[in-house]
């Protein structure tokens, strides 16, 4: 899990890079000329989709995700383990339900054949990094829980097992 959520944060980093790269050239092209970068709004957009969504697994999977733990950190390591269930139960009941529901939508949309107002991209496209992002990170949630009920810790030597 940990190594298929790296490789689409990686893809979700591209994705960002290639938005930043277009709308450079589309600045330097608009100072030194009349031209610029057709459809940039629409393709930014998409880039903005796939590099938010795709990082998302990545913070479940390798626990990087935002936690207040003031409290947590205090108390008995059972305890811990139970709220760290509790918090992947619902995360996973969450991003499933998002999941379908965002699923019922694009089917709508692509009923339609909606598409982007600037170089008419289908809108589907802008909806399958969300349902790839928060599937992959219900799936993440899903391994989270068996890794908990397992009893497996994030030691350096459990990295290494799933590495391998």
């Amino acid at each position: 899990m940990r190594k298929l959520t790296t490789a689409l944060a990686l893809l979700g980093t591209s994705a960002f890079l290639v938005a930043v790269v277009l709308t450079v050239i589309d600045i330097v092209l608009r100072s030194v000329s009349t031209l610029t970068v057709h459809g940039l709004t629409d393709i930014v957009t998409l880039c903005t989709m796939i590099g938010a969504l795709m990082a998302i697994p990545y913070g479940f999977a390798h626990d990087e995700h935002v936690s207040i733990d003031v409290f947590t950190v205090r108390l008995p390591a059972g305890v811990q383990r139970a709220c760290a269930l509790f918090a992947a139960l619902l995360g996973l009941v969450f991003l499933a339900g998002a999941t379908w529901f965002a699923s019922q939508q694009m089917l709508m949309e692509w009923g339609y054949g909606d598409r982007s107002q600037s170089i008419g991209i289908p809108m589907v496209y802008y909806w399958l990094p969300l349902l790839i992002g928060l599937g992959i990170a219900a799936l993440a949630n899903l391994w989270l829980i068996v890794r908990i009920l397992r009893g497996i810790t994030d030691t350096a030597q459990s990295v290494e097992a799933d590495a391998r």
